[in-house]
């Protein structure tokens, strides 16, 4: 008598928001979880839009598969679970590091997509510095040991803000299932090589943003994205914006505006981006939340 194996059951995606309106969804990064979103999931883009955060297979509460281990099997899981719970309706995609690379390669999987905003995305060989690591080790536990002492000293010489975030990272690296870890960082090294990652990003048939740091962000990447005149919002801070600084995260991703025409279901594009002055202290502009809600069109 012959069986089939069933793939273990993913955690269905932390949600918030208008449950039926436009889909938002929240990739995180290698190692993190859905939590690294929490700020977003409880900020005013929830009054506006389905938001949805996932833990990819082998993050946070979601178990490993072993057939989704690399960037690829990533991307098919993602446009999976985008059209199994949000199955109608226009789509925007946030991804952080790694997982602006997954959300990039699912925009080919998703017709739906109208929109993809790149918190530091990987786009040349020298984004890879964590991932980049796991081809350093000879097994998924030696990777991911040394991940959670790097991150931990990271931790310990940080300022406050960012020391928040290292330590959250590190608590969700602890969840994480090292062979997806050490697997999808050896993925990732593979694609990075020649800045394909980038020009995958630059060959995207939607708009798209790319947000990020001085900071953090190596020189080749700078040099990448002044070179090909890459939309992009720069910030002040480290590698976990929506950490750091979610008020300002929140309102560049409300002020990104490709505005779907209802009638056809395509999303077009104004390039103009609303540079806000940041002040901690106010409340977020009612027009920008206005915009956000054109961001992806009203699908209720």
């Amino acid at each position: 008598m012959t069986g089939t194996t069933k793939s273990p059951a993913a955690r269905a995606p932390t949600r918030a928001g208008r449950l039926g309106g436009a889909a938002l969804w929240l990739v995180h990064a290698l190692g993190d979880s859905s939590q690294a979103s929490a700020s977003l999931l409880t900020s005013s883009l929830s009054t506006s839009f389905d938001l949805l955060a996932p833990d990819w297979p082998g993050a946070g509460e979601t178990p490993f598969e072993p057939h989704v281990a690399d960037l690829d099997g990533l991307a098919d899981w993602l446009a999976r679970a985008v059209d199994g719970h949000a199955p109608t309706g226009p789509v925007g995609l946030v991804g952080h590091s790694l997982g602006a690379v997954v959300a990039v390669r699912a925009v080919s999987r998703l017709p739906r997509v109208v929109g993809v905003f790149s918190i530091e995305g990987n786009l040349t060989a020298a984004d890879a510095y964590l991932s980049g690591l796991a081809t350093a080790f000879e097994t998924p536990q030696e990777y991911r040991d040394h991940l959670l002492g790097l991150v931990s000293s990271l931790a310990q010489g940080s300022d406050s803000g960012r020391s928040e975030a290292l330590w959250r990272y590190h608590a969700n690296l602890t969840l994480a299932a090292p062979q997806a870890l050490w697997r999808i960082g050896r993925s990732a090294v593979a694609a990075s090589r020649m800045d394909a990652l980038g020009d995958e990003y630059r060959a995207l048939s939607v708009p798209s943003l790319y947000y990020w740091s001085r900071e953090n962000t190596p020189p080749e990447t700078q040099d990448y994205i002044r070179r090909h005149a890459l939309h992009n919002v720069e910030f002040a801070g480290g590698h976990w914006p929506m950490v750091e600084r979610p008020r300002e995260t929140v309102n560049q991703i409300a002020a990104f505006t490709p505005l779907p025409d209802l009638t056809s279901g395509v999303g077009t594009m104004s390039k103009d981006t609303i540079y806000l002055d940041y002040d901690a202290t106010t409340p977020l502009l009612p027009e920008v939340v206005e915009r956000a809600a054109a961001l992806l069109g009203d699908a209720s």
